[in-house]
């Protein structure tokens, strides 16, 4: 059941909005790539978790206490009922959860980085909805290395509005380590109508575990077989989701580059729209020599780049980092920079770059391709 299509449907539409979440936590402050593929995928499990869970609990609705199949209209009432707790009711505070959470991994970067030059304060919202218990943990201020950040960096409840800052060593007495954990062993417990204590899952740091969710929510209670299989949907091959196109097909893997994706899909978009392309976003890699696609009808990579500075500099500078990546160009265009800079900028990087064969250039709601051969001529022009 795990790897049919209805399943990873529901599965990508459920990491689509989470990753959301993600690429707004780090909108100013992009984590280095291997931490950004790590939480990616972090999120990619935990919708393929959450939508195993939801269809466990909607399976098990379909008998009744005494053994017989329930009537359909019931049935359907039941199964309605659990998509609005989980994806309604329980969808929004996950989607706040992540944007906190991914925001204070990016953070935590700049905090290793910065290592004891600064202490770390724990800060709430300071208004009148803060909850006591996270109240309680104001202005906390620790080393980062102390055991106090390795269980209590924000987020520490659903909706938890805090935060963490650096300050400067010295300008506030720094706590006492004991203390601080025992008050945040205070605001994570919280003991269910079943003796278990359902906040202790948030006592982890996204930053340090390069995870979004907690390690041990509720959905990952599974079977190794099952988790496996989910992490499996999530690799280099599986994990798509597949974007609307009047003509040809976008795909983006679950891993695709957060800082380029939105420029990116309205490129492929573009070239699957115009010339009925299939084209494949792909997922990050640690290898520089990853393109950002690959085009399934030409059956060539492509580099994708957006020049938003008018200068023949920016150009050159756009295309040197794609020849890292792809021996084809698409650059897109959405500054005012003059067609004499445009050309001299593609010329005379493109003379540099040996692997380049061809560039593609839209600019004005039209497109051409040069061949190498083309701009390296004398009498190039665009």
């Amino acid at each position: 059941m795990l790897s049919d299509e209805p399943f990873l449907g529901l599965v990508n539409e459920t990491n689509r909005i989470l990753s959301n979440a993600l690429d707004e936590g780090i909108l100013d402050n992009m984590p280095p790539e291997e931490m950004l593929r790590a939480l990616r995928n972090d999120v990619f499990v935990f919708s393929g978790l959450k939508t195993h869970a939801q269809l466990k609990e909607a399976s098990e609705l379909l008998i009744t206490p005494d053994g017989k199949i329930k009537p359909y209209n019931q049935f359907k009432a039941d199964v309605l009922s659990i998509h609005q707790e989980y994806n309604v009711r329980y969808l929004e505070p996950e989607y706040i959860f992540a944007t906190s959470s991914a925001q204070m991994a990016a953070k935590w970067v700049d905090f290793e980085k910065d290592g004891d030059r600064y202490n770390l304060q724990y800060r709430t919202a300071g208004d009148n909805k803060v909850r006591d218990d996270h109240a309680a943990l104001a202005n906390i201020t620790l080393p980062s290395e102390d055991a106090f950040w390795d269980s209590y960096l924000p987020p520490i409840a659903w909706r938890c509005r805090c935060t963490a800052v650096q300050v400067r060593k010295g300008k506030y007495p720094e706590d006492d380590s004991k203390k601080a954990i025992a008050k945040g062993e205070e605001a994570t417990t919280k003991i269910d109508k079943n003796g278990n204590n359902s906040a202790a899952i948030f006592r982890y740091n996204p930053g340090k575990q390069k995870v979004i969710f907690p390690p041990h929510h509720p959905y990952r209670q599974v079977q190794k077989g099952v988790r496996n299989i989910v992490e499996s949907l999530g690799g280099e091959g599986r994990g798509w989701e597949t974007v609307e196109t009047d003509k040809g097909s976008v795909r983006v893997n679950v891993l695709h580059g957060a800082g380029e994706r939105e420029s990116n899909l309205i490129t492929a978009k573009y070239l699957a729209n115009t010339y009925g392309y299939d084209i494949d976003l792909l997922p990050v890699s640690g290898n520089k020599k990853t393109a950002d696609s690959f085009n399934k009808t030409l059956n060539l990579k492509q580099e994708y780049k957006t020049n938003i500075i008018a200068s023949k500099g920016a150009i050159d500078n756009e295309i040197r980092d794609a020849a890292g990546q792809a021996d084809h160009v698409v650059i897109r265009i959405t500054s005012g920079i003059s067609d004499n800079d445009l050309q001299r900028g593609i010329r005379g990087r493109v003379n540099q770059e040996k692997n380049i064969k061809s560039i593609t250039v839209i600019h004005k709601g039209k497109d051409k391709t040069y061949l190498r051969d083309e701009i390296m001529n004398k009498d190039f022009t665009l």
